[in-house]
């Protein structure tokens, strides 16, 4: 026994612990089957040659006693020989789940690696002594060649920064402008640097900006235009009676001043749209309505009369003053009577009223058109929307741009095939006379 429980522990370095286990029951298991056979072998022996002798009994009852100790062996050898299957099933399963953890690590490191090389972000690892640990290819193609190993420091001094915007341009003969951003390592007291590529989309925000700004210049250049054509309309008119017309002299000198009057209007227009170009503010004056009124229907009486439409202007402000651009709001003004007399039949009417209190005026025009429509009704006043063919869209958002300038309100009140109504609510800048105010009240109520 004692040479088989040495030979045992040599049959198993090198190996797992569960065989080793398994060996060692296995050598522990053929000791006590060896004893147990010799045991078996002997005993008829040894009680045959000890009766006779004295010492016979002492010598069954020492066998007798061995005998125990041997199937206690047995006994406990079978205990271990089970502990030892338990264990070794035990090892099995934690192996197997090791295996399969370290397979599926190694699969997140290749999904890992291969979305770091696809990614169009260069990824930078930087341990804590500043040095680059790893880098994707794109940070390699972005900072020009291997990084592995360099001076981060060293590397960033390469960079040049623009426009004060946290964006560099990175070194070589095609540079790129990258953004960075740095994420912070707290394990290893390194970090992680992400470069953007921001060239492709730095272009398209000057591209954007460009068109913007020749959207900008369309917009004013519409607008200049839809202010001239009222105006330059009229005095065509004047002249085409000057022209063909068989007038007195004094009404022909009255045609003429009336000719020259639009012509200095539209240098007024010409003067106020240099004006806007070159920043500086309209005038900010005092506005008489009724002088305003009477300017807007002295331009469109002929051009409503050349259409067979009944033109009306109703002051009822009483001499109130608003405070503001005149040009500006003659201008929106006469753009509402234009639609107004484009939506109206030959035979229909355009209405141009004012009123006022101690703190508004409410200026309307209505038409007797067609009305309109409520899903065209919602868009009225986006810029560049218009339902005819030959509309710039930008004559209702210039009266709104022009009225909230003026801190006042514009509402439209429209019903299809019977007519349309836009009421210009501003404030004053002096107190109305009372009979004014009480038409705006009855107005209002």
């Amino acid at each position: 026994m004692e040479k088989a429980a040495q030979a045992s522990p040599g049959t198993l370095p090198g190996l797992s612990p569960a065989r080793g286990a398994r060996g060692l029951a296995g050598a522990f298991g053929r000791v006590a089957d060896a004893t147990c056979r010799g045991w078996r072998k002997v005993r008829p022996r040894v009680a045959a040659g000890g009766e006779g002798r004295g010492d016979a009994a002492r010598l069954r009852d020492a066998f007798h006693v061995f005998e125990g100790a041997a199937h206690r062996l047995e006994s406990s050898y079978a205990l271990l020989r089970d502990r030892v299957e338990d264990l070794t099933a035990q090892l099995a399963h934690a192996h197997g789940e090791l295996e399969r953890e370290l397979r599926e690590k190694h699969a997140l490191a290749e999904r890992q690696a291969a979305l770091l090389a696809a990614l169009p972000a260069g990824v930078v690892v930087i341990d804590g002594e500043d040095k680059v640990r790893d880098a994707n290819p794109a940070a390699e193609r972005l900072l020009g060649g291997s990084l592995i190993g360099r001076s981060w420091q060293r590397t960033r001094e390469r960079l040049t920064p623009v426009d004060g915007a946290f964006e560099w341009l990175t070194p070589g003969d095609t540079p790129r402008r990258i953004g960075l951003e740095e994420q912070g390592l707290a394990s290893s007291r390194g970090r992680i640097v992400l470069l953007h590529d921001v060239t492709e989309a730095h272009a398209a925000r000057e591209r954007l900006q460009r068109h913007e700004r020749l959207a900008a210049m369309g917009q004013m250049a519409a607008r200049f235009a839809h202010q001239l054509r009222t105006p330059l309309a009229t005095a065509m008119l004047y002249a085409d009676r000057l022209e063909h017309g068989a007038i007195a002299d004094k009404e022909r000198a009255d045609v003429g001043g009336r000719i020259l009057a639009r012509l200095r209007n539209l240098e007024r227009v010409t003067r106020e749209m240099l004006r806007f170009v070159s920043g500086e503010r309209a005038p900010d004056r005092a506005v008489a309505v009724g002088a305003l009124l009477a300017e807007t229907a002295e331009v469109m009486t002929p051009l409503m009369a050349a259409r067979g439409i009944a033109f009306t202007c109703d002051d009822r402000t009483g001499g109130a003053i608003l405070h503001g651009d005149p040009r500006g709001l003659s201008a929106a003004l006469l753009s509402l009577l234009e639609n107004a007399a484009q939506a109206t039949a030959q035979g229909g009417k355009v209405q141009l009223e004012a009123m006022a209190n101690s703190t508004r005026v409410r200026i309307r025009v209505s038409d007797s058109g067609k009305g309109i429509d409520p899903g065209t009704r919602e868009h009225l006043f986006e810029p560049f929307y218009s339902t005819r063919s030959d509309g710039t869209g930008l004559g209702l958002a210039i009266v709104k741009s022009v009225v909230e300038a003026h801190g006042g309100s514009i509402e439209v009140d429209s019903v299809p095939d019977a007519g349309t109504c836009f009421t210009l609510i501003l404030p004053c800048s002096r107190a109305a006379p009372a009979a004014a105010a009480n038409a705006l009240q009855r107005e209002a109520a």
